[in-house]
């Protein structure tokens, strides 16, 4: 039998559908330039002015459409290139990362680690609602207090007014009607 040499740091191309959508851009973009090219640049020579005449100033629009669509294609070529890098670099990583455990879930070590760091938050977190339970029933009864000093206080002031204001005073429940 004979033995094949295995290539193991062959370039393995690995196409996402990012990439193929680049790609697609950017050919769509090479395209574009090519027209470009061919269509709407000034020719070289320009016809000779009338006799007497000053030549007419040359039309700078297709430059300004060149650069635009040069910009186009260098970005998208561009973009071609990061995502194959992407791909290669997620493609690398992936293979250098140990395969999972057979149960399915974290390593023990990783897993001990993990739950005791969820304990830790929940611990934290009870703590946490406690002193707020303990903040808001102490504002509660400050509030309750100075509500019922300030009405205490009012009570007073109005009581030691010299003159009496006028009452403004509503029954909870309605006097039922006499017959």
């Amino acid at each position: 039998m004979t033995e094949r040499p295995h290539l193991s740091s062959g370039l393995h191309l690995q196409i996402s559908k990012l990439l193929v959508v680049a790609v697609i851009v950017a050919t769509a973009a090479t395209g574009a330039l090519i027209v470009m090219l061919f269509t709407a640049m000034p020719p070289g020579n320009p016809p000779p002015p009338p006799v007497g005449m000053a030549p007419p100033p040359p039309s700078l629009r297709p430059l300004a459409f060149f650069s635009v669509v040069t910009g186009f294609f260098v970005l998208s070529w561009l973009s071609v290139l990061v995502v194959f890098a992407r791909d290669q670099v997620l493609r690398q990583m992936r293979r250098h990362q140990p395969p999972p455990s057979p149960g399915g879930g974290l390593s023990g070590e990783l897993g001990g680690m993990l739950a005791g760091l969820r304990a830790e938050i929940a611990a934290d977190r009870e703590r946490d609602l406690a002193a707020l339970g303990e903040r808001l029933a102490e504002m509660t009864t400050e509030f309750g207090e100075r509500r019922e000093t300030d009405g205490y206080l009012n009570g007073m002031r109005t009581a030691t007014a010299p003159e009496s204001p006028e009452a403004n005073v509503r029954a909870l429940r309605r006097t039922p009607p006499q017959r």
